[in-house]
């Protein structure tokens, strides 16, 4: 059954400039996946697709809108053969089966810790990336880790690691205060606060690494929005309605869509599987949100300095 099978991750599709609102969205996106955690044993096979299905959209809507980036590579062929070498070492990491759960963990730690934030100079902000890092690492293995199936680590060591995290990310905080102002800090500090409240969640609820793979899904396609509503014509119309196609699409040919076109269990969830590793590996050079040194190690140019709206792991392009 689905629900017993590897797990699967995806890379970011959003702004890495968060608006004043993602803080209310990001907790909005808590209260979702804590909804589902709940009801997901009503029905398990239509849980597992519907977030593979949302997956589907994710990925697409991420190629859809990483056209500048694209462009950008294009004029560049060193960057391509960077591009089709990532492109290769995603299909290695499939083939040989590459574990998902820490590959994902270091991929969402990083997306989190160097996303641009709202609140102050991106420039001083650029310091908490590090001590970010390590903390909302530390935040997602005590998520997986409260639940034995997939950790197993002694909540002592987890709380003591969380702990000490969380005193080196308040210390650099604390240094940007003058910079950033007392009541832009919520902003800044919005993806740490939706981690703390995803860890709370998960001492209430076991929560499976696919729910946390949802969480991720549901945050990174609500945060752009604000942003899209701010461009001219129809342009939020046009996100809104090629996520809810792609979503039915992926529905449809699901194991729980008409049984003349869906697919089966196994080639349904090899495909996800397939597109992940992909989506994932190519956000390493594509995404900003990372340190300098991965983008120039994976891009093979030096690190652009123009960001957009909406990217393929936060990759650039605007809609």
């Amino acid at each position: 059954m689905l629900a017993q099978t590897r797990p699967a991750v995806g890379a970011v599709s959003v702004s890495a400039e968060q608006p004043a609102a993602a803080l209310p969205l990001r907790m909005a996106c808590v209260a979702a996946t804590a909804a589902v955690a709940l009801s997901w044993s009503a029905a398990p096979l239509a849980f597992v697709s519907g977030v593979y299905s949302i997956g589907f959209a994710h990925y697409l809507l991420a190629l859809r809108y990483s056209a500048g980036q694209l462009r950008q590579i294009s004029q560049a062929p060193l960057q391509w053969v960077s591009l089709a070498g990532l492109i290769l070492l995603a299909i290695a990491f499939y083939q040989l089966d590459i574990p998902l759960v820490i590959y994902f963990g270091v991929h969402h730690a990083l997306n989190e810790a160097y996303a641009r934030r709202g609140g102050g100079d991106p420039g001083q902000i650029a310091r908490l990336g590090a001590p970010a890092a390590i903390l909302h690492g530390l935040a997602y293995v005590a998520m997986l880790g409260f639940n034995p199936r997939y950790v197993g680590v002694d909540p002592a060591w987890l709380w003591g690691g969380l702990a000490v995290a969380t005193g080196l990310y308040v210390y650099a905080l604390l240094q940007l205060r003058p910079e950033t102002g007392t009541t832009r800090l919520l902003e800044v500090c919005a993806p740490e606060i939706s981690a703390a409240m995803m860890v709370g969640l998960s001492l209430l609820v076991r929560l499976t690494f696919l729910q946390i793979v949802l969480y991720h899904f549901l945050l990174w396609a609500v945060l752009p929005v604000p942003r899209i509503r701010q461009r001219r014509g129809s342009a939020l119309v046009q996100y809104l309605g090629l996520s809810a196609a792609t979503i039915a699409a992926a529905m449809l040919l699901s194991p729980v869509g008409p049984p003349s076109i869906r697919l089966s269990s196994n080639a349904f969830t090899q495909q996800f599987f397939l597109w992940s590793y992909i989506h994932i590996t190519l956000s390493f050079g594509l995404s900003e949100a990372h340190p300098a040194w991965i983008v120039r190690l994976c891009r093979g140019a030096r690190r652009s300095v123009d960001l957009p709206t909406i990217r393929i792991g936060r990759c650039d392009s605007t809609p």
